[in-house]
């Protein structure tokens, strides 16, 4: 047997491990067809197939904190079971066995009753991880004003900054309906994912950097004094989203 095929019949078993007893015993059978004259031992075999259950079901806790909590135990428990059924980990690195979970939660929306917001909540959150785990190099001398070369752009139609930013307790059930751009960047110095809604003030600073314009240019073309356009600049600077010549001069 071709090692292809070898793991093809492993993979068909591991999507059984979180499924009642029948469907992993009727899992088994058929493992132990496709292997004449092995006989592993069911016990052992199924202590396997939990820890690999175990360690999807704790990285997506992990990742996705905010949508467990919206969705609640019950349901978030049979989508956890549903997801491993339907996508079960592949991928060497740990986390990535959650990549495709927000698209999974989307795919879920009607047949489960779900919050509509969750999907976008959900995506949210990977995203948080992937900029936080972002190979990305950001540089930390720069001659001109560089955007952070982290930044991700998200956007969906809720208006997720403010709910995310509220207290847990008196965060509302729902955040408000609304197109929103959510800019995503990990902290140059903190290492942090940090987040904001894409606005007047951040899209001006970045068309500085990536266009390479001067504070003046920007303070003419747009009627605005220059001492605001530079604030704009340094409250982002602070922020990570771009990255300031050192001597304070933005070119």
């Amino acid at each position: 047997m071709s090692v292809a095929r070898f793991f093809e019949t492993m993979d068909a078993y591991f999507r059984a491990a979180a499924s009642p007893a029948q469907e992993r015993d009727e899992a088994f059978a058929r493992l132990r067809q496709a292997h004449p004259g092995w006989e592993p031992s069911p016990s052992r075999l199924a202590i396997y197939g939990r820890f690999v259950v175990a360690h999807v079901r704790d990285t997506l806790q992990k990742n996705f904190p905010l949508t467990r909590g919206v969705v609640g135990e019950p349901v978030w428990a049979e989508l956890v079971r549903a997801f491993y059924a339907t996508d079960p980990a592949r991928h060497f690195e740990i986390n990535r066995l959650c990549e495709s979970f927000p698209a999974f939660l989307a795919d879920q929306v009607e047949a489960r009753s779900l919050p509509p917001f969750v999907p976008a909540l959900a995506r949210f959150e990977w995203t948080d991880f992937e900029v936080y785990a972002s190979s990305e190099e950001i540089p930390t001398n720069v001659s001109t004003l560089t955007a952070n070369p982290t930044i991700t752009v998200l956007q969906h139609p809720w208006r997720l900054s403010p709910w995310l930013r509220s207290a847990p307790r008196l965060r509302p059930a729902s955040p408000e309906p609304g197109d929103e751009t959510l800019l995503l960047w990990r902290h140059p110095v903190t290492h942090r994912t940090m987040y904001q809604a894409a606005d007047v003030g951040a899209l001006l600073v970045l068309k500085l950097a990536v266009e390479g314009l001067r504070a003046e240019d920007a303070a003419e073309a747009g009627g605005i004094p220059v001492e605001e356009v530079t604030a704009r600049i340094q409250r982002a600077a602070e922020d990570g989203l771009v990255i300031a010549h050192s001597s304070g001069r933005h070119t």
